[in-house]
């Protein structure tokens, strides 16, 4: 098992990567513990919430807005749930997000922690205290920046994840390796056939060294004024596929850091052979290289990208494998950049 954690000012966030963390470790809290579980975790794990006060949460990005907070907010004062009450997000990305801002919001605040279930969650979603929900479809564009008290990325879990899931978490992994760590992505260009095997000491490896460097990125720049943005890397294209396409975050991201690759190929900042790796690493992966949408309705959506800063938008480019910056580019220069590349 190890153990990392993430200090911000004067709380401390635990992070375990490990096997069989739940339920045989205890979740120590003043008041009442209230699971707010995924169901198809759930499903998959029903005798680990024995003899526990659970709320199940339903699958489907549909659920991550503020008519279903409250619905959940309902359901946790039916619980009799007050100030010292300590919630714990049970799921991947989704239920993570949502049961921080529900934790964060909740009578002003209560307690909680994250059991993440998906390599997604495990290596990013649930790292760095962003808790949000959609609006129209927009994503996580109401939301905090609170930390949770624990993350337990419990490895067996990700045993009962669907492969498509498991590689969809796989583009984050990758992004990791892209935007800060080249060791990391050798790695994975030499190993990823083992890793989505679920190997579990190559599952071990990658969560640890991805959480690791989300930490150092986060506890530098906790409110995404400089470093944090690098995190963005695929995501600013990759957000507007998947409000356009429905198919999964991490394949949208994976089109996304092509797309990204390539622009940073086009003004001169990334060698082709660079580029060409990181897209051979995505594709070898299972994950899509390309989309059918248009870029003209790419570009649309991505006008209500929350990063935006008037008519400019930091856009995460590459000097290199794992050399990522911030390129604040006016938004017509993006549009003549994005429409060349199809």
């Amino acid at each position: 098992m190890q153990e990392l954690t993430l200090h911000i000012d004067d709380h401390r966030t635990s992070i375990l990567i490990g096997r069989n963390l739940f339920p045989q470790r205890d979740i120590k809290a003043e008041g009442k513990v209230i699971y707010l579980v995924d169901v198809n975790v759930y499903q998959h794990h029903k005798e680990k919430f024995e003899g526990l006060q659970f709320i199940l949460i339903p699958s489907g990005e549909k659920y991550k807005c503020l008519a279903y907070v409250e619905e959940l907010m309902r359901k946790l004062v039916d619980l009799e749930a007050d100030r010292t009450s300590f919630l714990v997000g049970v799921g991947g990305g989704l239920v993570t997000d949502l049961v921080g801002f529900v934790a964060s919001t909740f009578m002003r605040g209560v307690g909680f922690g994250f059991i993440s279930t998906t390599l997604l969650g495990q290596v990013d979603a649930s790292i760095g205290g962003k808790n949000g929900v959609n609006l129209d479809g927009f994503k996580n564009m109401i939301g905090v920046i609170r930390q949770p008290s624990f993350v337990w990325c419990d490895l067996t879990m990700i045993e009962s994840l669907d492969q498509g899931e498991l590689v969809s978490g796989f583009a984050e992994v990758i992004k990791y390796g892209a935007i800060r760590d080249r060791k990391l992505f050798d790695f994975l260009e030499e190993n990823y056939s083992s890793v989505l095997d679920r190997k579990t000491e190559l599952l071990e490896r990658i969560v640890t060294d991805s959480a690791a460097i989300k930490i150092d990125i986060v506890e530098s720049d906790v409110t995404e004024l400089g470093d944090r943005k690098l995190l963005n890397f695929g995501h600013t294209l990759g957000h507007a596929i998947e409000k356009l396409t429905g198919i999964l975050h991490g394949e949208a991201v994976a089109i996304g850091m092509v797309l990204a690759a390539e622009l940073s190929v086009k003004l001169g900042y990334l060698g082709r052979d660079e580029a060409d790796r990181l897209r051979g690493v995505i594709e070898a992966s299972g994950l899509p290289v390309e989309t059918d949408q248009s870029m003209e309705a790419i570009f649309e959506t991505l006008l209500k990208d929350k990063k935006r800063s008037g008519i400019h938008l930091g856009m995460i480019l590459l000097h290199s494998l794992g050399d990522a910056f911030v390129h604040k580019i006016e938004l017509e220069s993006l549009k003549k950049a994005l429409y060349d590349l199809h």
